[in-house]
């Protein structure tokens, strides 16, 4: 199989993945409807501990209103590994049963030559869980229409080809970031809206939304 048509297969094969989450995702409640009680992330057994520190401290260098959105998906939420040192993917996500979650780390290349972008990838997958779990369609595609075009589509799923859920979740990291990541990111050549702050303020709403209903 080509090259060209390994990706295009990668692309069909992505896009079916996140039909399958949005399937089993809450139906555009309202977020006090949708949200439930977490608890604490859990790790598959065989994710290794020194893996794990390096996980939760992406979580820890998330903006508090990042933090808050995640506070309420991460005892949804069950981190395992794969290995894959010469795979496409840095990491995936996915919703397993309702209001269950799965965000699955390529360890190989994540404790390899991308360590750099472990936060990003780490944020950008459980942005995906928060998009799964919390954000209505309309805001979720509105907040992906807002980040910038390139004029450039690199493999058929990156840059202006990226589909929204993949520019929500690349950009919710940058927002938990603060802008902090690396040129290269989670991977998908997207450039940073304007202002991450007018960009994340619907998300930061969201959050005190959480805090009102949780009181």
């Amino acid at each position: 199989m080509s090259g060209k048509t390994l990706l295009q297969w990668i692309a069909v094969l992505s896009a079916l993945g996140a039909l399958a989450a949005y399937a089993l995702r809450p139906e555009n409640k309202p977020v006090a409807q949708a949200s439930t009680t977490s608890g604490e992330l859990t790790f598959a057994p065989d994710f290794p501990v020194a893996d794990r520190a390096w996980v939760l401290g992406a979580i820890a260098k998330a903006r508090p209103e990042a933090r808050r959105l995640i506070d309420d998906v991460d005892g949804r939420t069950r981190i395992t590994a794969f290995y894959e040192p010469y795979g496409y993917w840095l990491g995936w996500a996915r919703a397993v049963a309702p209001n269950q979650y799965e965000v699955r780390l390529n360890l190989a290349r994540l404790d390899g030559r991308r360590k750099i972008d472990r936060d990003t990838v780490t944020l950008h997958e459980l942005g995906h869980v928060v998009d799964y779990a919390l954000v209505p369609d309309m805001l979720r595609d509105r907040l992906a229409a807002q980040v910038p075009t390139s004029g450039v589509c690199p493999d058929k799923i990156q840059g202006d080809c990226a589909a929204a859920p993949e520019r929500f979740a690349d950009t919710f990291a940058k927002w938990a970031l603060r802008g902090a990541v690396s040129a290269v990111g989670a991977g998908y050549s997207l450039a940073s809206p304007q202002s991450l702050e007018d960009w994340g303020a619907p998300l930061s709403e969201l959050a005190i939304e959480l805090d009102v209903t949780a009181g």
